[in-house]
């Protein structure tokens, strides 16, 4: 598989190096100021949880590979929920504050496992901020026997509805993370990863 793919613009749906480093600093900065989850809960409205509820409730135990899990947080959820969970990300420094028993540190296009090792791989609010969408797609399918589960932001293939959704991604979310966190310099980079983000259709084209 090609380790990148473009959509209907031409632009590569794989986060740019640059950019990619400059997000992943900016997340490791959240965590670290306790900013991330209010900012996000503020920003899309208190959504975010009831889609991660969701998500979680679709695993029922055994072995889960939480890809881009941050400090753990929702791991730990998982774990309470009776799964084990192998909580990966490539943010060291967020992986120490982590309590979940499994930690790796490792990106989610060059999973550090073989074929068939987890029950469930599910990204979380994390496909957005990979450096290559389609390698960390068929990753996370390599190493998965019974499924992935993807919950993320993606563009609407509506025009009025990618005019209205850009409004809010610029201008709004920007001003709710700020207002619950008192941080807004990084959150301006949401916008920047959800260039990169794929249409759902184009996703489910590549495999997803």
């Amino acid at each position: 598989m090609s380790t990148e793919f473009s959509g209907s613009s031409g632009r590569t749906l794989g986060l740019p190096p640059s950019v990619w480093l400059r997000v992943e600093s900016a997340l490791q900065s959240l965590f670290e100021l306790g900013a991330y989850r209010p900012g996000n809960a503020a920003m899309s409205l208190g959504l975010d949880a009831v889609a991660r509820r969701y998500a979680m409730s679709m695993l029922r135990g055994g072995l889960v590979l939480d890809v881009g899990c941050g400090d753990g947080f929702y791991a730990e959820q998982l774990e309470r929920r009776g799964a084990e969970v192998v909580c990966l990300d490539p943010l060291e420094r967020a992986l120490r504050r982590s309590r979940t028993t499994h930690a790796v540190v490792a990106v989610a296009e060059h999973l550090p496992f073989r074929g068939g090792s987890f029950d469930y791989a599910v990204a979380m609010f994390s496909v957005r901020d990979f450096l290559d969408k389609a390698r960390g797609l068929f990753e996370m399918r390599r190493v998965a026997r019974k499924g992935v589960i993807i919950v993320d932001i993606f563009n609407p293939g509506d025009t009025l509805l990618r005019a209205l959704f850009w409004a809010y991604v610029a201008a709004v979310a920007p001003l709710l993370g700020f207002l619950a966190s008192g941080e807004a310099r990084r959150w301006l980079l949401l916008r920047h990863t959800l260039t990169f983000m794929p249409t759902a259709r184009l996703l489910e084209r590549v495999g997803g």
